[in-house]
């Protein structure tokens, strides 16, 4: 199974602010690696090590819990974060 997701660091966001969010993970096969906000999914990376996701303008509506999941056919590991 993948190893657990990591995310590219701690984040302190301000409206209006560009951000990036990568979230990578390993594994061997190579992982499918997802990004979601609820039921929503907003990244996908097939076969890659890394998803990213940009925000061109952060605002307070974009804030709450994600999920980043890494998945190949051994298993699946995920990480929640806000």
């Amino acid at each position: 199974a993948p190893r657990p997701p990591v995310l590219n660091g701690t984040l302190w966001v301000v409206a209006g602010e560009q951000v990036w969010l990568t979230c990578a993970a390993s594994s061997h096969p190579a992982p499918i690696v997802t990004l979601a906000r609820g039921r929503r999914l907003l990244a996908t990376a097939v076969y890659e090590p890394q998803v990213r996701l940009e925000l061109p303008a952060a605002a307070p509506e974009d804030g709450g819990e994600y999920l980043c999941t890494a998945e190949n056919q051994h298993g699946a590991s995920s990480l929640a974060f806000n």
